[in-house]
């Protein structure tokens, strides 16, 4: 497809060139230095469009990946690609246009143009994932490397001609080859200016005011303004006649720039992804603090084209002024792992309770902090060999073509090898420490090469090293946070992977899961809870024989299904590391999940795994997921609730369990209004009676039924702790309707939740507002029992109706001891008893 695709929107281009310069009027007297404040603001909004592109097409891999960091390195991969050979290609053209500014406006269309076929391919994949599940979804392996060139094809065009503006500007703008290197190290720094903002727009202003759709329509219609301008503009200006003249070889030295580009590219992305990593140990994790930790990257790398463009002005010896740069780099890099730990008190969660605007502050300021002074050197190195191409005896758009199709492909390196080796096979701190060693070799090799230094310079790399190895060593740091004395903790075992760090950490008697240094997938202390969150939902089906579960956590709710009569369990993961940590710890608590030939897990992400299998289900169980984190949102969402419902059975369930104490009263509603749009029957559980943490389950049913008699709830005579099921039974949705129908849909276009709750986590640590529970909680269950139609009780003998009441009662006897608030707590456990002892099973 892209080989039809491409070559004709290359054919366009040209023609276009041919008719815009056949109408081009005589050449004015002004000379192209006096619009060069005009190139750098369309460069600098040029910068901001492809970081929105960037991050856009970053979401929606997601949804087609499901892991984050799969998705990560996918967008940074294909898009450099399409940077990389668009560089080079237009870079090694651009001395064929007369008018180089005219053909960075319709570089600039065309971007747009290839955007738009964005809308037509994702319209096809939804039609082709199903099929292309089926042919390999049986290997994990396999079925990544397709999607990655579904990857492609999506992103490749678009990115092609992103790649060519560089070069092509680069040659608007320079009128003599000596100015290359200011000219075009204050474009480039400009255009990194622009992607901070582009990265502020996406991640907190265009998503939750637009949508996904809405963003990506204003962005394209930013590039074609910029290409309109440029194409007008273009026809009143001379070409720059002495950059264009090339002395037909290449110096000698340019070799030297290449290699150079290419590491200084491959070391940087792979920085960002390895600092990206050591910030999610530390922060909520959210949408917001990724663009966050990326904006201050960026502006980081900003100032360090800035600092290259006044190094320039200054008759400083630039071998010299290169090797310092690397040299002084690759100290300060190595430093990260340890200011990291120190700035985070030895990995606390960074913000404390501070409210949303001041975390934000916070990350920004320390983001910077620990990034900064490294990349203000390292930033400078491309810029910086920038200067020193002036003399390589290429005209100026092809010389920064190549070099920057050489420090892309360097980047996509980088962003491969950070994500899928170092990470699974060195860890984040050596990871680091290794890409410090990299950029010493770096200014070895660049010393070596240059053939004029003191020969006693060559030692201060080799010293380098032995500091990385000796005093520098980051073999003892710690990869995730225990505390020995006061939560008597110890640290069993951590799998450092591509998408997530996870730990196995025994906790007193109990053993529990960390993913990421803070969230907790579950563990032995809450072992009765795990298991009535698998069993509840098997027990209200009058038959249920295929049950899906998912999310894994330590195994103990989808284990506990097995110890029901069903035919088939199916359970899906995301973290590989996950699967391995709860059957190598947890294998005696999950009903030996891994051996019983009844179940089979997967790694693999839930919600794709839905899009694309054939299967149906009698009971479908989500398990408690953390809101305000990445990609959370999705498992929340209108699309995916509606691929649950097409692969329920007859008379299917599904159950969402939810973790009240980490959700407002707007997000719940939110929640349960994106359910009603699908689900005709929607009923309220209780996941326990806590006061503090209490959990929600929202129970969607493919059919609005009466519970059956038949429900294995009533053959079982099950009970928590001697509190009978029933008592766990909420209210229905039903009568909340209107209600519900003021508060907008979770969709994947429009995801409120994951751009609501990580705001909501801030407030309610700063005291601004409050979480669902205790007395909101409370009112709201209280509302739901008052209102409820009984519809869904109708076949439950009526001895057993007032259970759903007594369950009221001792879910507040429970919240008004922890308020100290004994007397009125003792009424309500008399009532509460007093409604058990006047039930009796049927």
């Amino acid at each position: 497809m892209r080989q039809r695709y491409v070559p004709a929107l290359h054919r366009w281009v040209h023609n276009s060139i041919r008719y815009w310069s056949s109408r081009s009027p005589e050449k004015s007297r002004y000379s192209m230095y006096r619009n060069f404040p005009l190139l750098l603001l369309l460069f600098f909004l040029s910068g901001a469009s492809a970081l929105v592109y960037e991050l856009l097409w970053m979401k929606e891999l997601g949804l087609l990946f499901g892991n984050a960091s799969y998705a990560m390195a996918t967008t940074l991969a294909a898009f450099f690609l399409g940077l990389a050979v668009g560089g080079y290609h237009w870079g090694s053209r651009v001395s064929w246009h007369d008018r180089p500014l005219q053909l960075y406006g319709i570089l600039e269309l065309c971007v747009a143009i290839c955007a738009a076929g964005y809308f037509l391919i994702l319209a096809g994949y939804a039609w082709l994932y199903p099929y292309l599940f089926t042919l390999f979804g049986d290997s994990r392996v396999l079925f990544i490397a397709v999607k990655f060139l579904l990857s492609m094809v999506i992103l490749f065009p678009p990115a092609y001609f992103m790649g060519g503006t560089l070069p092509v500007i680069s040659q608007a703008a320079v009128s003599r080859v000596e100015q290359v290197g200011t000219k075009v190290s204050l474009l480039y720094a400009v255009n990194t200016l622009g992607a901070v903002v582009g990265v502020f727009l996406a991640g907190f202003v265009l998503p939750p005011l637009l949508g996904f759709s809405g963003s990506y329509l204003a962005v394209m219609g930013v590039n074609t303004l910029l290409g309109v301008i440029a194409i007008m503009v273009a026809r009143k200006q001379p070409r720059p006649v002495n950059a264009k003249t090339e002395s037909g070889k290449t110096a000698r030295g340019f070799l030297s720039l290449q290699v150079l580009a290419f590491l200084s590219g491959m070391a940087m992305l792979a920085l960002q992804v390895l600092w990206g990593r050591m910030f999610a140990q530390v922060l909520q994790n959210s949408v917001y603090t990724f663009a966050i930790v990326l904006m201050m990257y960026l502006f980081s790398m900003a100032l360090g084209g800035m600092l290259a463009n006044r190094l320039m002005y200054l008759r400083l010896d630039p071998v010299s002024v290169m090797f310092i740069l690397l040299l002084g780099g690759a100290l300060l890099v190595a430093l990260t792992p340890f200011e990291f730990i120190w700035l985070s008190d030895n990995l606390h969660y960074i913000g404390g309770n501070e409210d949303w605007h001041g975390y934000v502050m916070q990350i920004m300021l320390d983001a910077f902090l620990l990034m900064g002074p490294a990349l203000l050197l390292l930033g400078s190195v491309f810029p910086f060999l920038l200067k020193l191409s002036e003399k390589s005896g290429l005209i100026a758009g092809k010389a920064v073509g190549q070099l920057v199709a050489i420090n892309t492909a360097g980047a996509i390196s980088g962003s491969l090898l950070a994500g899928f080796v170092l990470l699974d096979f060195l860890g984040l701190w050596s990871g680091i420490r290794l890409m410090a060693v990299m950029y010493v070799l770096a200014a070895w090799l660049w010393l070596e090469r240059s053939r004029r230094h003191d020969a006693r310079a060559a030692y201060i790399p080799a010293a380098m090293i032995l500091l990385l190895v000796s005093l520098l060593d980051t073999s003892k740091l710690p990869a995730v946070r225990v505390d020995p004395v006061i939560d008597e903790e110890s640290l069993l075992q951590v799998w450092e992977g591509s998408a997530a760090t996870v730990a196995v950490i025994r906790r007193g008697a109990h053993l529990k899961i960390k993913v990421d240094n803070y969230y907790t997938l579950g563990g032995t202390g809450s072992y009765q809870l795990e298991r009535f969150q698998g069993r509840l939902p098997i027990l209200l089906h009058a038959n249920p024989e295929a049950v899906y579960v998912l999310g894994l956590g330590t195994g103990i709710s989808a284990g506990a299904a097995l110890s029901l009569p069903i035919d088939t369990l199916l359970v899906t993961e995301l973290l590989p590391e996950v699967i391995e940590a709860s059957d190598k710890y947890f294998a005696r608590y999950n009903n030996d999940l891994f051996y019983d030939p009844r179940a089979r897990v997967i790694s693999e992400d839930g919600r794709n795994y839905l899009r694309g299998t054939r299967e149906s289900y009698d009971v479908i169980i989500s398990d408690l997921f953390v809101p305000w984190k990445a990609g959370t949102g999705n498992l929340y969402s209108l699309e995916h609730y509606q691929e649950v419902f097409q692969h329920l059975d007859k008379d299917g369930l599904f159950m969402q369990w939810l973790p009240a104490y980490q959700l407002s009263r707007p997000e719940l509603s939110i929640i349960m209004r994106t359910m009603q749009e699908v689900f005709p029957q929607i009923t309220v559980w209780r996941g326990d009676f806590s006061a503090l943490k209490p959990i929600i389950g929202l129970l969607g049913h493919k059919n609005k039924t009466p519970l059956s008699r038949q429900a294995g709830l009533f053959r079982q005579r099950d009970s928590v702790q001697g509190v009978p099921l029933l008592a766990y039974y909420a209210g229905s949705l039903g009568p909340l309707h209107e209600q519900l129908s003021k508060f907008p849909a979770n969709t994947d276009n429009h995801p409120v939740i994951e751009f609501l709750s990580p705001i909501t986590q801030r407030r309610i640590k700063a005291e601004k507002q409050h979480w669902l529970a205790g007395d909101e909680l409370i009112a709201l269950l209280g509302s739901l029992l008052e209102k409820d139609d009984h519809f869904f009780l109708s076949a439950v003998p009526e001895s057993m109706r007032n259970l759903p009441a007594a369950g009221y009662h001792l879910h507040f006897a429970q919240l008004l001891k922890q308020q100290g608030r004994l007397n009125r707590a003792e009424k309500e456990m008399a009532m509460y008893q007093e409604e058990i002892a006047a039930s009796t099973p049927p």
